[in-house]
């Protein structure tokens, strides 16, 4: 008599109910162990859910196998590796019934190929199915619970830990905040409401300069943040300390979490993140200001709309107005709508007062080198002294410890001089790392600003979305709408350069129309308004951060400005 030829199948699922089903290897030796005599030509394996079917192409591969007479027979665990729903039920007692599949076993229940052995093998599949829907069912309103009672479902996202207290049931775990991560984070968001970092920025800032890796777990973490990583961050209303509905992302609860930061912080961002940000914004007609401007008076966010108006030629007119939505009472601006055009003709004319022509941000950009330069050769000085202090305090330390072991030194007298000595330590490597970055930052952050005033106006007028908040928010913070006029505070250390941008910048033009030599002396004395001082003595006027550069070097003598 011919052998049977058999399948081996078997299923591991990664879904929350399976979590107790054997490994995917402990199966495979279980059925090696048991079954190792039978003739087993094909073996099939996938770590698939079985809840709904057509999912799992190594079942279907099997079951074509089956059909064309290449195998007669199946071995696995249990029935519900087989199916847990109806449809791949019906697959397998059909096959039985029509003698398709001429013999089944498995390893943790018996089976013969009887009428009550197919009922009783549809009664198994059928108790699975009924038991990953109950189950399913059970976890979903769990996890309803959670949320209403401000408890986060799953894994907690980057910056928070999953806790669970070794004295707790399984089910008393909650989310507190990672106290390695959750700073770090923060100054992350904090840099980009500044709105002088792009998300590179800080991206490569968190990686390569604060030395940020993710937190560590069984197979995945411990390496650097990914930029989709911490476009998932910014985005994230869980932040804000609010949980969303999954089946219902508008219904957001209140969490009992720390917040890292609040929701009016959240909402700039993503007003700063434009079309990056959340999914709810994209959803909505762009209009370019939209959210990034806020009322004069209460403080709403500033919204836009499109109106048409009938032509007599049948035609429409569509216009852009921007108002304050108004939904805090007594606000006077609510009613007073300003056309798009005319906002954006005040943006043009401030944007003005900023622009700069490529020869400026030449001349600044050398400025700029020469200052990196200069202070290179004090940070290196001032590293070499950081040194020898840390070096100097550890070996206070050492000897503190010495005449400790010694008894030269009481417990108390001796803490007390520890912790002193500690905190000295720590405050020189602070400073160390403080003068490592300051170049750095200063220079990235005047490089980009001065880059997005190039031409200011016109990148403004053909860029998208983002292009034209980002270069508003180069100048300056808290854009404001009072009765039809916008107002932007400016930065402190750009306030110079816009008394002498457009006059240097119109003095430029004219130069361009002249002869050759006299073009290149008037090019030299412009250049020397521009980046006033740029002869003098560079270390002895070096400024300690960004907003001293900028306001001593780019301002006249002129304008009276502190030098």
């Amino acid at each position: 008599m011919e052998k049977l030829r058999y399948a081996s199948y078997i299923r591991k699922s990664t879904e929350e109910e399976e979590r107790q089903v054997l490994s995917i290897a402990s199966q495979k030796d279980k059925i090696s162990e048991r079954f190792g005599s039978l003739n087993i030509v094909a073996e099939f394996s996938e770590s698939k859910s079985a809840f709904d079917p057509n999912k799992r192409p190594e079942f279907d591969k099997m079951l074509a196998m089956l059909d064309t007479g290449k195998i007669d027979g199946i071995v696995a665990w249990h029935p519900d590796r087989l199916s847990r729903n109806a449809v791949d039920a019906a697959a397998i007692s059909h096959r039985i019934s029509r003698g398709i599949i001429k013999d089944l076993k498995f390893a943790s229940f018996t089976f013969d190929n009887s009428p009550e052995g197919i009922m009783m093998l549809q009664m198994t599949m059928s108790q699975s199915q009924y038991f990953s829907a109950k189950l399913s069912k059970d976890i979903r309103r769990g996890n309803e619970r959670k949320r209403e009672v401000g408890q986060l479902t799953g894994r907690a996202p980057e910056g928070y830990l999953n806790y669970r207290d070794a004295m707790s049931g399984r089910g008393d775990a909650t989310v507190i905040a990672d106290p390695d991560r959750f700073p770090i984070i923060r100054k992350a968001f904090d840099l980009f409401l500044t709105g002088e970092y792009s998300v590179q920025a800080i991206h490569n800032i968190m990686n390569n300069e604060w030395g940020y890796r993710t937190l560590k777990r069984r197979k995945t973490g411990g390496e650097k943040i990914s930029r989709t990583g911490l476009y998932n961050i910014l985005r994230n209303v869980r932040y804000a300390g609010l949980i969303p509905d999954p089946y219902d992302p508008e219904h957001l609860f209140k969490a009992t979490y720390p917040a890292m930061i609040t929701m009016e912080e959240y909402d700039k961002v993503q007003a700063l993140l434009g079309r990056r940000g959340l999914p709810r914004l994209a959803a909505h007609k762009q209009f370019a200001l939209r959210g990034f401007i806020r009322c004069g008076d209460c403080d709403c966010t500033v919204t836009a709309q499109s109106k048409k108006k009938l032509l007599k030629n049948g035609s429409y007119n569509i216009h852009t107005y921007y108002h304050c939505t108004g939904k805090r009472a007594g606000c006077t601006q609510k009613s007073i709508y300003l056309k798009e055009d005319d906002l954006y003709a005040q943006l043009l004319e401030l944007l003005d007062n900023y622009e700069l022509a490529p020869k400026m941000y030449e001349w600044a950009m050398a400025t700029f080198r020469d200052f990196v330069e200069q202070e290179a050769n004090e940070r290196d000085s001032l590293q070499t002294f950081q040194n020898s202090a840390i070096s100097s305090t550890q070996n206070q330390l050492d000897k503190l410890l010495d005449m400790a072991s010694r008894g030269l030194l009481e417990d108390d007298e001796y803490q007390s001089k520890k912790l002193a000595l500690k905190a000295d330590i720590k405050r020189l490597h602070d400073e160390q790392a403080n003068t490592a970055h300051r170049v750095k930052n200063w220079f990235e952050i005047a490089t980009q600003t001065f880059e997005k005033l190039t031409y200011a106006g016109e990148k403004f007028k053909t860029g998208d979305v983002g292009n034209k908040k980002d270069i508003l928010l180069a100048i300056g913070k808290n854009p404001t709408l009072m009765d039809g006029k916008l107002e932007i505070t400016p930065n402190d250390w750009l306030i110079p350069v816009a008394k002498n941008a457009k006059r240097i910048r119109d003095e430029l033009e004219k130069v361009r129309t002249m002869p050759q030599q006299i073009q290149k002396a008037s090019e030299e004395a412009l250049m020397s308004e521009w980046c006033r001082g740029k002869d003098s003595n560079l270390r002895r006027r070096m400024p300690r951060d960004l907003q001293s550069l900028v306001f001593d070097r780019f301002t006249t003598p002129a304008c009276g400005a502190a030098g």
